[in-house]
């Protein structure tokens, strides 16, 4: 059945098709300005050309000359073999079409027809690339005159290397003036995780002048992302300097070698019932076009497919020399991972992970492995911290008989507990900072376990945790249930829940009955928080919280036979 997109589009093309009638040629003169486009015919959809290299796989539709398939090629692990970025009905249109840049809409007559148009394939390869050319024949009309143009997209996809060039040719018999020439370019991507959308997190990016802006499309989102959909088209009136969209393991640069005149990022399409037609888009304002006879005006786009590796945004040697435009890729490219500010130390992690995996080709042991080592790196820090929270728990009746002794006089009373902290040689934060100090690391590794394109459908046990980058997944609550159909039980968020509430009730507190509530109230928190979450993160949670409780039985003990001898 065709989705409610489609069938809008499809009675704006037809509309569009009752104006095309005979109509006489205008006299030469100024350039005229074009305000509608038919074309000859529809494609059929069911016409396709693919391509295959080292890297890709891409499946065109004769439709609109559309990528329908755009998927990831990793034969070095199957499981991730074949990915498919493209989002079911928010095909890759890279479509040309005359607009208006304050009202972009998808359903517009100019625009759907270019999306669906006929285009004719030529397919050409030699040792390095693979081309494809793709060419329809336009009417573009202005009041009563109609003039022949030739709309042509080129793609140039190497062989032996993720990255690929795209052309836009315009070619026509008269001179003519192309006022807001637009192109829509990328609608949201994938793939989404199969079974949990909740993990699935989009967006579009783009990049003018240094300023860097994302904006997350839909989709859901779990941990520390953030962000929503808008309801109002985001115009930026400034040229770019590349712009994408992206998933959370792949993404899809594109880098005009032009100067572009604006970007205009289009909300969710909803029809009065707000049933979702489709998903954000970009638009990229090519602006005013003057076209001369026999001098087609040419637009062209270098970009990268493929996982969020820094490695990828550096074409090699033999690679610039197939596209020498290569050399142009812009040096802030590596924002569009959106990794954050704790990216190096990120990064450091995923390279430990990478290295355990050589040697065990476990990533859930890497993960064990590499809590293990930083709870050893950490266990001074957080051997002061527990020294701390028990000197303070210490002082607590004293403090206690200083809140009673001056309730009604604060100023008294605050000093008098700051003198008695001097006195005792205890400072009320010390117990902080390990954890302020721990914290860039928690959160980098948040990211790593979460977002690392190698965690991506990697196993750990089989039939319980097949993939780190998802929540485990043991049983789904019937779907006929009321309320919580489909519910999915998740067990390594419990087994976490069950290891903090433990370690909660060994660690001493500071005797403030307040905040034991709130401590003893955590780990259930938590497994609201990482309900949802990656197993991969959960596992290393898990970890912690395992490490953390033998490391507070071993204080403990400590601290017991300190006791006795005194």
């Amino acid at each position: 059945m065709l989705s409610l997109f489609r069938r809008r589009a499809l009675v704006a093309a037809a509309l569009a098709a009752l104006f095309i009638i005979p109509l006489p040629v205008a006299t030469q003169g100024a350039p005229a300005e074009p305000v509608a486009m038919q074309v000859a015919k529809r494609g059929d959809t069911s016409k396709r050309i693919s391509i295959e290299t080292q890297n890709f796989t891409v499946v065109f539709s004769e439709a609109g000359a559309r990528i329908e398939e755009f998927r990831n090629r990793d034969t070095a692990y199957p499981l991730r073999d074949g990915a498919n970025i493209v989002v079911p009905n928010t095909e890759i249109y890279l479509a040309p079409y005359l607009g208006d840049p304050a009202r972009v809409d998808l359903t517009t007559a100019n625009l759907t027809s270019m999306m669906f148009a006929a285009f004719t394939f030529t397919k050409s390869e030699d040792a390095d690339a693979v081309r494809i050319i793709a060419t329809t024949p336009v009417q573009l009309v202005v009041d009563k005159n109609r003039y022949e143009a030739t709309f042509s997209k080129e793609f140039v996809f190497l062989k032996k290397a993720p990255y690929f060039k795209f052309s836009l040719a315009i070619d026509t018999k008269a001179n003519l003036k192309l006022k807001n020439l637009m192109l829509y370019a990328l609608p949201m991507i994938g793939p989404a995780p199969e079974g949990s959308p909740g993990n699935f997190r989009d967006y579009h990016h783009y990049s003018h002048g240094e300023k860097f802006e994302q904006v997350y499309s839909g989709g859901g989102g779990a941990g520390f992302s953030c962000g929503g959909s808008s309801s109002a088209p985001k115009k930026t009136d400034a040229p770019i300097e590349f712009f994408g969209s992206s998933s959370r393991f792949l993404i899809l640069n594109m880098q005009p070698l032009f100067k572009t005149l604006s970007t205009t990022l289009t909300p969710e399409v909803r029809t009065e019932s707000k049933q979702l037609v489709n998903a954000q888009a970009l638009h990229i304002n090519l602006g005013d076009v003057t076209l001369e006879k026999g001098k087609p005006a040419r637009f062209e786009f270098i970009g990268y497919m493929g996982p969020k590796l820094d490695s990828n945004l550096h074409p090699n040697e033999d690679a610039r020399r197939v596209l020498p435009e290569l050399s142009q890729f812009h040096k802030n490219l590596y924002k569009s991972f959106d990794f954050g500010i704790t990216e190096p130390i990120r990064d450091i992690i995923v390279s430990a992970l990478n290295l355990l995996y050589k040697v065990i080709p476990n990533y859930g042991i890497g993960i064990i492995l590499i809590a293990l080592l930083l709870k050893l790196a950490f266990f001074p820090l957080n051997q002061k911290q527990a020294e701390a929270m028990k000197r303070m728990g210490e002082l607590q009746p004293k403090i206690k008989e200083i809140n009673e002794r001056y309730k009604n006089n604060p100023q008294e009373k605050q000093r008098r507990i700051m003198e008695m902290y001097k006195t005792h040689k205890v400072n009320p934060v010390s117990g902080c900072l390990p954890m302020l100090i721990q914290l860039p690391v928690f959160i980098a590794m948040y990211s790593a376990f979460s977002d690392a394109y190698d965690l991506w459908k990697s196993p750990f046990i089989p039939g319980w945790i097949p993939d780190l980058s998802q929540p485990d997944h043991v049983f789904s609550l019937p779907a006929t249930l009321p309320f919580i159909g489909g519910f999915a039980v998740h067990l390594m968020p419990v087994v976490m829940t069950l290891t903090q509430f433990y370690q909660t009730k060994l660690t001493p507190t500071s005797g403030d009955e307040n905040q034991r509530k709130i401590m003893l109230m955590m780990p259930f928190m938590m497994l609201f928080l990482f309900y949802a979450m990656p197993s991969g993160v959960v596992l290393y949670w898990t970890v912690q919280n395992l490490l953390s409780i033998a490391q507070q039985v071993y204080t403990n003990h400590k601290n017991s036979k300190a006791a006795q001898k005194a």
